[in-house]
Order: C-alpha cells, then structure tokens, then sequence
C-alpha cells in the first residue's frame, strides 16, 4: 500500500499532470497558438526543453501540480477558450478510458490508480468551482459559456 502511494505521488501524478495539461496545450496549437507552455511541478527548474511553438519545464518538486499556457495575437476567442479549458479534463478521460480498454484484465493495483487518477482528474476539473481566486476548468468553461450566451440573447 505504501509502495502505491509513494509510485502514485512521485510517478502516476506528474505523468497525469502532464496529460491534463498537454490536454489545454493541443487545442491550443490547432486554434494556432504561437507560443504554448506546459510547467509541471515548483521551485527550481529541473529541465527545460523548447520547441518551436512548444516549451516544457519541469520543476523540482514535480508531483505538486502542473499548469499551461497558451498565447496568440490576436486573442482566443471565447468559443476556442471553451475548447482550450475543457481539453484537459478531456484528455484524462481519455486516458483513463484507454487504460481500462487495454489494461482492464490487469490485477496491478498501480494501473487501477492510475487509472482511477487520471478519472479523478477529468471529473473533478470539470466541476465548476473557485477557491481563493483560482477557478477550476469547469468553472472557466462556466464562465466563457455565460458570456457567450449573452451575447446570443
């Protein structure tokens, strides 16, 4: 049990932070993003690495949490934004869905976590909350659909 806690915090967290954000990043790139960012973990920068379009760092203490970036001139559009919010959240889904295809005969206890991670992290960021200024996914998704619809009324 212990040894799946610590492969969870040190392993399947920082890979699944990673999809999440990657998850922001590719609708990023397709609405034509011209620099996308992906900064996973604090403190130091352990590794930077950088595309033409793309830059990933990875930081220190990288099993405490992740987040991306994308930028274009002109802005996104709000309709791109709601794609761009969504994608991560969609892409652990994703993810969690083709580890139970592939891997659902496995009895490995760390492909249940992981899977049951990355779930965890598609559902959670889709429900709209805020705490302390910071919005969930769901909650950007929430607030891009208000403005869009009143712009339809």
């Amino acid at each position: 049990m212990i040894l799946t806690i610590i492969v969870l915090i040190f392993l399947m967290a920082p890979i699944s932070l990673f999809v999440h954000e990657l998850g922001h990043v590719l609708p990023g790139l397709f609405f034509g993003s011209e620099r996308s960012n992906i900064h996973i973990g604090r403190g130091s920068s352990l590794l930077h690495c950088r595309g033409k379009k793309l830059e990933l760092s990875i930081h220190v203490w990288f099993f405490q949490g992740a987040y991306s970036i994308n930028e274009r001139s002109p802005a996104f559009s709000n309709f791109e934004k709601v794609w761009i919010s969504i994608g991560g959240p969609l892409l652990n889904g994703l993810f969690a869905l083709i580890l139970s295809l592939f891997f659902s005969e496995a009895e490995n206890p760390f492909v249940k976590v992981f899977l049951l991670f990355n779930l965890y992290l598609a559902i959670v960021n889709l429900i709209p909350f805020s705490f302390k200024g910071k919005g969930s996914d769901g909650y950007h998704v929430w607030q891009l659909l208000k403005r869009i619809w009143k712009r339809v009324e």
